[in-house]
């Protein structure tokens, strides 16, 4: 039982003291393993004259369980239930009758719905002198009787080499050999204790030498390939309870690499809008749908994970795995994985290893039997320096090009013919060409830059014909700028996010064109002779940004920070009273000012701080500032202590500090006892020091990764 046994002992406490309890967390984290545990303990089997374990699983009649019930606590009961007496009424009366006055504890392992769980209330409230108790597990948030809950979390790579060691060698663990290779392999594992079970007993079946395990590593064995196939049958009930929108959303999660943790809700969702996957359901619109679906894989049915910071989720390589093999099943999206798949008529297509279209094979398959049904074009693998001619290969109908990690010289003209495109994502280094505003259908238009070395005092602007593209919803163009029309009546009105660009985006011309914008992120280079006066300044440019009164998010930052430069007043006018997330980077004023803009902007929600965004070794915060303010992330400053005072920051749920190598001390008034998490990545010692003290105090989440 590694890892559990804290959860043990609370469960086991609450249930001696009287309550009910339940264990959730998703399949494979160790729910049944806790739960027997707690079933066969001594000081368990002394309090509860009557035991009994119902596995219950995703269909329970209320019938079934009572007769489960009762056979397990009245060895005389068996004749009756043998006969198939079925009379509910005459079930409970037994029941009363064999548990009045008695202890009796009931385990109900693996519960997917509530309703014949919530009906033992009539056994559990009318059984007053004894004490009936229940032992929940789910892999699904569900509300019932429980009064306690446990949630369970995946081990950490200590606990995860524990249970790994000791399932291959037993209580002695690795040996001094393999140590450094059954670390590498825990972290594989990503602390399922199922898949640790798992490869452990595949390992244990095979040579125990360094040369071996090097070659799982090198998934040139197929040790995890194996162990992802056994537990399939464990974790497929959990994708298959999903209602059909769920399904949708997890299978095209499962497009996204395995071991990364950042899969971007802000990007999948423009994804899904491309696809046309889901339309707006009453008032709800679909982004709202979107992230609400989203919080229910995650919080919901366990299924996608938070990342520390929680802006990115993470899904874990073997779901990742059943993803992969049910969505090319349904042909619903494939990940190509070597030169003999079979990719007949997949309507998505999907790689990990961009350098596979390399290969004249599968260019050769994927034009006779992908390219003309198919519908999107996901290059999902690590960045590739050199062409490779995903363009040529006879796609007709794409919706979705994503190409991010592939290099391109020029955009070729087969991607222009693509009139169906709603979605385009390119690395390119060049201009656009006028003819882009062929792609009439385009809602997203993303264009990276490989490299961004461009030639002195020279802007770039994308082609004017942008403002023909009356479909836009997004346009991500760094380095590059959006033009001022040619004629009065240009308007991007579906034109709701806009990346990338410079001040010279946000001229009052360009702006007033663009009325519905919410999402803004504006590049800015710093010259060290700016200053506040002077028109090249980037920050003076920006006192049009407030005539924005859709804009929800906005993100400044100065690419080239001079943190010596210090201007006189930061320009309040920037930030529209309708933010609620403001990104800041680069800027270097002093903390005094974060003040006013707490002041300024009274629904802001999320705000983060980043290279010395605001500098000097102490911020003390107003009382009455950030008044709706949920989470809060500094990265990279200079500063000392962290001072709220009372009525400041009234609602924070979330702290977030990272390489503030500075800081010793953040004070805390009493009445913000209501923080959820504080992470600390990178923080000086005495920083930890008083969060571990404050988390005596105040009883939150404290998350601490150091390299000191």
């Amino acid at each position: 039982m590694v890892g559990l046994s804290d959860e043990f002992e609370k469960a086991r406490d609450d249930l001696l003291k009287g309550k009910n309890y339940s264990i959730i967390g998703m399949a494979g984290v160790g729910k049944t393993t806790l739960a027997k545990h707690i079933f066969e303990d001594p000081s368990i089997q002394r309090h509860f004259e009557f035991r009994a374990w119902i596995k219950v699983g995703r269909k329970c009649e209320f019938n079934e369980l009572l007769r489960c019930l009762l056979a397990q606590v009245d060895p005389n009961a068996y004749e009756m239930l043998a006969q198939g007496d079925d009379d509910e009424e005459e079930l409970i009366g037994f029941l009363k009758k064999r548990l009045k006055d008695k202890n009796c504890l009931i385990v109900l392992d693996d519960v997917w719905e509530v309703q014949a769980i919530n009906r033992l209330r009539v056994l559990v409230v009318e059984n007053i002198c004894g004490s009936i108790r229940v032992l929940l597990t789910s892999r699904r948030n569900i509300v019932t009787i429980m009064s306690g809950c446990e949630r369970l979390d995946l081990l950490n790579l200590k606990e995860s080499m524990e249970l790994l060691g000791m399932k291959v060698f037993g209580e002695e663990g690795f040996p001094l050999q393999l140590e450094k290779l059954g670390e590498k392999i825990a972290i594989k594992c990503e602390g399922l204790p199922l898949m640790i079970v798992t490869v452990a007993e595949l390992l244990s079946k095979a040579d125990k030498t360094p040369e071996y395990w090097t070659e799982v590593l090198k998934q040139r064995s197929s040790v995890f390939l194996d162990a992802y196939n056994q537990i399939l049958e464990v974790l497929f009930p959990s994708y298959d309870y999903l209602p059909q929108h769920l399904k949708m959303l997890f299978l095209y999660m499962g497009a996204f690499p395995p071991y990364i943790d950042m899969i971007n809700p802000r990007m999948l969702n423009d994804l899904l809008t491309a696809e046309g996957f889901f339309e707006s359901i009453g008032e709800e619109n679909f982004e709202d749908f979107f992230y609400t679906s989203l919080k229910d894989l995650s919080m919901q049915h366990h299924l996608v994970l938070k990342t520390t910071n929680s802006s990115t989720y993470r899904m874990l390589s073997c779901w990742q795995h059943l993803c992969k093999v049910e969505a090319s099943r349904i042909k619903f999206l494939h990940v190509l994985q070597s030169c003999d798949d079979v990719i007949k008529d997949q309507r998505r297509l999907c790689a990990h290893w961009n350098n596979l279209f390399g290969f004249k094979q599968v260019y050769d398959l994927i034009k006779s039997d992908c390219a003309p049904t198919a519908r999107s074009l996901l290059c999902h693998g690590p960045y590739h320096q050199y062409p490779i001619p995903i363009h040529a290969m006879g796609f007709k109908l794409l919706r979705v090009l994503y190409a991010l990690n592939v290099r391109f010289y020029h955009i070729p003209i087969e991607i222009l013919k693509l009139v169906c495109l709603r979605y385009l994502a390119l690395n390119y280094n060049g201009e656009l060409p006028p003819s882009i505003s062929n792609l009439f259908h385009l809602q997203f238009l993303i264009i990276q830059r490989y490299m961004s070395i461009k030639k002195r005092g020279v802007q770039i602007y994308v082609p004017v014909q942008i403002w023909d593209m009356q479909e836009l919803e997004c346009i991500g163009v760094w380095g590059r700028d959006l033009p001022t029309p040619n004629t009065d009546d240009a308007t991007l009105n579906k034109l709701t996010t806009l990346l990338g660009v410079s001040a010279n985006s946000c001229t009052r011309e360009v702006l007033k064109r663009i009325p519905n914008l919410k999402h803004l992120e504006i590049e800015a280079e710093l010259k060290p002779y700016d200053n506040d006066d002077d028109e090249t300044n980037p920050l003076s440019c920006l006192s049009y940004i407030s005539q924005l009164q859709n804009l929800v998010a906005l993100r400044y930052s100065i690419k080239n920070p001079e943190i010596k430069h210090e201007f006189k007043t930061i320009p309040l006018s920037m930030f529209p009273s309708s933010l609620t997330m403001l990104n800041l980077s680069g800027l270097g004023y002093p903390w005094k000012y974060m003040n006013d803009i707490g002041s300024l902007l009274p629904n802001l929600e999320f705000l983060t701080l980043e290279s010395y965004a605001f500098r000097g070794p102490e911020w003390e915060i107003e009382s009455g500032s950030f008044l709706k303010l949920i989470q809060l992330e500094i990265e990279d400053t200079d500063l000392v202590q962290w001072r709220p005072q009372r009525g400041s920051f009234p609602v924070l749920c979330e702290l977030i500090m990272k390489h503030c190598y500075k800081l010793q001390q953040f004070d805390w008034p009493y009445d913000h006892s209501w923080i959820n998490r504080i992470v600390l990545v990178d923080c000086n010692p005495s920083a930890v020091a008083c969060a571990n003290q404050l988390r005596d105090k105040f009883s939150f989440e404290l998350m601490v990764e150091s390299s000191f």
